[in-house]
């Protein structure tokens, strides 16, 4: 019976001692070891300076000295001389009206004023009579009160009749209202010299404008420039003030381009203390010198227009209307870094390299930078890069060119140079 209880125990214990033997004699694994992936990038090496940002913004050509001409009476189109598109030379004829149907209307001006003319002689005349009819008229009067008189004593004396006496009296107040009618006519005079004056003035005045017209008929060019639109064509008949056709000056053209809400404040002031800004206009494959002359006296929720001047007298291949490209030139600011477009993540936001990891710096858009012409530049250097500005940058850092969709704080990474050799291995 014992025995068969220490067959059991032995065996459990046989088995314990041959698998502690198995399992100390068992390969130790190798230790698994992590290696952190190293992203190899291009750098920038940043340094701040005084420069002046630049703004993109989109115009439209305009003139301020556009020549509509409307027709001065109801007519009718005889000649079209010109095009749409047209350039016209200074004088020259572009359009004219119907002569026969402005020619009665001066001659019955000028005849209006010619009447009133002698109508004005004629109230001269008329005076002098009624002043010399005035000197007689007082001495018939002063005749027929004497006349008065005398009929009085004789009555008095019984030696006359009443009749007499009526007759007497009767010739007295006859003469005065006569005397009165005259004086009458002779203080009138300069009312009605006065009346017969405004309607002279009147009358050249409709003879001035008959004139007016009439030369206003034949549309000169008063400037060299370019036929914007005909509203007519030869043989219609058109109204007083219908528009016949837009003229602008060559000289005189300008571009208006809105300005963005936050440079409006530094653009106005500045205006206020007399910085000229300058830019470049690109259209049709050509580019024009231009220079902010003003800003518009109305604003929108979206910002205020800017007035821009053409700094090249005659421009005969520009048309208003059309579109062009701006890159204003804004004056200089302190403190300002040049970066690539790729660098930046969003529009506040780039990674400096320290140590050879990736530290998110914030930083302010301030405007582009555009290379001019005559800087000499490489492969390795955009022609139009981002000015910003950051107080956690300094000149020196070196910042993240390469864009990586996955860059966050901590990244390893390796820079290399354009050339895609290694210039500093960060392998630690």
């Amino acid at each position: 019976m014992l025995k068969k209880a220490i067959i059991p125990v032995i065996i459990f214990v046989v088995a314990i001692i041959f698998f502690k033997i198995m399992l100390s004699s068992k390969d130790k694994a190798a230790d698994i070891e992590f290696k952190e992936h190293v992203w190899r990038v291009e750098q920038n090496v940043i340094e701040k300076k005084t420069l002046s940002p630049s703004i993109t913004l989109y115009g439209k050509i305009e003139s301020f000295d556009l020549f509509n001409v409307a027709a001065p009476a109801s007519s009718q189109v005889d000649k079209i001389l010109v095009r749409e598109g047209q350039r016209i030379e200074k004088g020259q004829l572009m359009l004219a009206l119907d002569q026969a149907d402005f020619e009665p209307l001066l001659k019955q001006s000028q005849a209006k004023v010619a009447e009133l003319h002698a109508l004005i002689k004629a109230e001269d005349l008329r005076h002098i009579l009624n002043q010399d009819s005035l000197l007689n008229e007082k001495k018939l009067l002063q005749l027929s009160k004497k006349a008065l008189s005398r009929a009085e004593k004789v009555k008095k004396q019984n030696l006359g009749s009443i009749s007499e006496t009526e007759q007497a009296m009767q010739q007295v107040e006859s003469r005065r209202l006569s005397f009165n009618m005259k004086q009458f006519s002779v203080k009138e005079y300069p009312a009605r010299m006065e009346q017969l004056q405004a309607r002279l003035l009147q009358a050249e005045a409709d003879l001035e404008r008959s004139r007016l017209a009439l030369q206003r008929s034949q549309v000169y060019a008063p400037f060299t420039g370019i036929v914007a639109k005909l509203n007519v064509g030869q043989g219609d008949r058109v109204n007083s003030n219908e528009k016949l056709l837009s003229f602008y000056s060559l000289e005189q053209l300008e571009i208006r381009a809105k300005l963005p809400i936050n440079i409006l404040y530094e653009i106005q002031n500045n205006l206020l203390e007399d910085i000229k800004l300058t830019g470049i206009a690109s259209t049709g494959g050509r580019q024009l010198n231009i220079s902010l002359d003003r800003l518009s006296g109305q604003g929108q929720a979206s910002g205020i227009d800017a007035i821009f001047a053409i700094d090249e007298s005659l421009q005969p291949n520009l048309r208003i209307g059309s579109i062009v490209v701006l890159s204003l030139q804004r004056a200089a600011q302190k403190d300002l870094i040049k970066v690539p477009y790729q660098a930046m993540y969003g529009t506040d936001r780039l990674y400096k390299i320290v140590d050879s990891r990736l530290e998110l710096v914030k930083a302010e858009t301030i405007g582009e930078y555009q290379l001019q012409a005559n800087q000499k530049i490489d492969n390795s250097v955009q022609q139009s890069q981002l000015l910003i500005r950051s107080d956690d940058l300094q000149s020196g850092d070196t910042i993240l060119v390469t864009h990586l969709p996955n860059a966050f704080t901590g990244l390893k990474v390796e820079t290399v140079s354009i050339d895609n050799s290694i210039s500093k291995t960060q392998n630690k």
